[in-house]
């Protein structure tokens, strides 16, 4: 019966089901009684002492009453097995009870209720050290006692918290008071010191420092949200409303979500303050630094695109970082409290990968342009882009779709292509580009090869028009674009002809 308990659970990490079921086995054989030390003397014969692993490990049932014992002031004497059989299994009549007990009815109608509210026990989180011991019995006691529909659902084993890299101890004198350490930190600061620096199975290493830079993060958080919320204005934008840029924001936030999501349900918490925390800011900050210098006409655009990014963030902090953000969910207007407001769910209607390939493009021409530049330390007056040629992005697509059924030989693709009249009287670049693009293609991930087909040919001239000022300010130059074969293009080192699809070719001058 242990192993079926075990069996409709949920184990995190699941590679530690193995341990619980070679636990199971072999504990048939520990004694549940001893003779010495603390413990509740065995019913039948006093000399013995239950083990205490065997009646402390329900202690999350008595949780449920505690407050009805304290509120109505219940002895001891009154909690008979009668009283426990009521209450937790639903055996016997209340009033008889009360008779018997002196306890209320109602009081015993509350007490059986609140225990059936919070059954079965959603998740036990522990050390992995207890596995062999305190976790195994309570599956064991909890098979023994309960209905099938009340056993436990999840357990989840964590490793140990160390300090700066070491094991806690007095003798070493690195134990931080928690007293001392909300007083410095903050409760928030320390539980995201904490959770962020290891998942399930490993040591946690709680550092001042690390609480101090989650302190402030947490601070420069409060101040953004409190002068957003001074200006920031819920309104309603469709998808076809939106310049690219904001649309590729959006389009990363459902996928933040997505990740940070996926996270939290394997209890990944670790990887989940990642993405919520940095992945999604760094895509934040980047946004706000290419819409910074964007119209009044604008300002409503963004304020709405903050506001969504703002609300999912707080949402998604919320679990580890609950005090904060309240806080943050009263300054944005919020009247309910967030704790009790529903998790974020990627809305597939925002998802727009066009949008998020031209971003790409925006930021990897940036990027070449800045090694450029750092590697021949020029200061340039201007930044030309050249982007490819179509015969060029008919070619690629080509590849792409044949490499989605598995990897393309130059030579087969060649005879095809020098079918064409066109392409047959510029064999030799067109020999030259086939062999790079099958290289690339071949080497190329499926999932990303999945994410380019979705979109086919992209418009890159319009992108990198569209992050012109943008681009100029960055470089401190003038940004001009041309097409490969554009006959009144500017290309003084003819560097037009090295342009590929999603690669313009560059000249800085």
């Amino acid at each position: 019966m242990a192993h079926k308990n075990l069996d409709m659970m949920e184990i995190l990490p699941e590679e530690l089901r193995p341990e619980f079921n070679n636990v199971i086995d072999w504990l048939h054989e520990k004694a549940c009684a001893r003779k010495s030390g603390l413990g509740t003397r065995l019913p039948w014969d006093k000399a013995w002492i239950i083990e205490s692993l065997s009646d402390s490990t329900i202690y999350m049932a008595y949780y449920t009453l505690v407050i009805s014992i304290r509120a109505c002031k219940i002895r001891p004497e009154q909690l008979t097995d009668e009283v426990f059989d009521y209450v937790f299994l639903g055996i016997g009549e209340p009033k008889e009870l009360a008779k018997k007990t002196g306890l209320d009815a109602e009081t015993l109608e509350q007490m059986h209720a609140e225990f059936m509210y919070f059954y079965p026990l959603d998740s036990r989180h522990s050390g992995r050290d207890l596995v062999p011991n305190h976790l195994t019995f309570m599956i064991f006691n909890h098979t023994a006692i309960f209905q099938e529909k009340l056993w436990p659902r999840q357990i989840a084993t964590n490793g140990s918290v160390m300090m700066e890299g070491a094991k806690m101890s007095k003798s070493f004198g690195n134990i931080v008071p928690l007293r001392e350490a909300l007083a410095k930190f903050g409760a928030d600061s320390i539980r995201l010191s904490v959770m962020s620096t290891a998942e399930l199975l490993q040591d946690a290493d709680f550092s001042p420092s690390i609480a101090k830079a989650m302190r402030d993060k947490l601070a420069r958080l409060c101040r953004f949200v409190a002068e957003q919320s001074k200006t920031v204005r819920k309104t309603k934008k469709t998808k076809e409303s939106l310049p690219a840029i904001d649309r590729w924001m959006l389009s990363r936030l459902q996928e933040h979500i997505r990740m940070a999501t996926e996270a939290m349900d394997k209890l990944a918490v670790r990887k989940a303050i990642h993405t919520i925390m940095y992945e999604l800011d760094q895509d934040f900050q980047w946004y706000q630094k290419r819409t910074k210098e964007r119209g009044v006409e604008s300002k409503g655009i963004v304020g709405y695109v903050v506001g969504m990014v703002i609300d999912a963030q707080v949402k998604m902090l919320a679990p580890v970082a609950p005090h904060v953000c309240e806080e943050l969910w009263e300054m944005r207007g919020n009247k309910e409290f967030v704790s009790v407001t529903p998790w974020p769910q990627p809305d597939q209607s925002k998802i727009d990968v066009g949008a998020e390939e031209n971003e790409k493009l925006v930021m990897s021409v940036l990027e070449d342009t800045q090694n450029i530049l750092k590697a021949t330390g020029a200061k340039p007056k201007k930044a030309c882009y050249y982007v490819a040629a179509q015969w060029k992005w008919q070619i690629w697509l080509n590849a792409l779709e044949k490499s989605a059924a598995g990897k393309i030989a130059q030579k087969d693709l060649m005879k095809e292509l020098m079918a064409k009249p066109e392409l047959r009287a510029k064999a030799d670049i067109v020999s030259k580009f086939v062999g790079q693009t099958t290289d690339e293609l071949n080497r190329m991930a499926e999932e990303r090869k999945r994410q380019l087909l979705q979109i086919k040919s992209m418009d890159e001239a319009q992108a990198v028009k569209e992050a012109k000022s943008f681009l100029e300010k960055e470089l401190n130059a003038k940004v001009e674009v041309y097409g490969e074969e554009e006959t009144k293009r500017y290309d003084p080192k003819s560097r037009a002809q090295l342009a590929k699809p999603y690669r313009p070719a560059i000249f800085i001058e």
